[in-house]
């Protein structure tokens, strides 16, 4: 219930043209979807070194920038209880719903399906009984 409340101000918020603090929304302006996670300090090294061995050797994030699936990906590993954050930047909102994006991306990057089955092993290990917190907003601009 209170999933459905939250997509049912969502989708009254995106069709505000002038929010109540002044700023101006318009319908090019890209959606952050943020998913932050409490990670035992334990995995934090192993997170990094599968970020290491994939996300950065195979280039995953920025060919999902050129497909156009995100306009950036942002990821951080703090000190607070709240240890890792990782945001999407999407150009629209039909684009942050776009079911398969992630996996389409790492067809591309990584064909080998024995080495993406072990990539998916080291992440479900990595992420299994994480407590996390989504979060979406859209980004606006100016005042008047």
């Amino acid at each position: 219930m209170k999933t459905l409340a939250f997509l049912f101000v969502l989708v009254l918020l995106a069709g505000l043209h002038k929010s109540a603090s002044g700023q101006i929304v318009t319908e090019d302006m890209p959606w952050v979807s943020v998913i932050e996670y409490q990670m035992p300090w334990s995995r934090m090294d192993s997170l990094q070194k599968l970020r290491k061995a994939y996300d950065i050797k195979y280039k995953w994030e920025e060919k999902a920038i050129e497909l156009g699936h995100v306009q950036d990906i942002r990821i951080y590993f703090t000190r607070d209880v709240w240890n890792c954050r990782m945001e999407w930047v999407f150009p629209s909102w039909e684009a942050m719903n776009n079911p398969g994006w992630v996996r389409r991306t790492w067809e591309e990057v990584l064909p080998d399906s024995v080495k993406h089955e072990d990539m998916m092993a080291g992440y479900e290990w990595v992420f299994k009984d994480v407590v996390s917190r989504w979060k979406v907003y859209r980004l606006v601009t100016g005042t008047h």
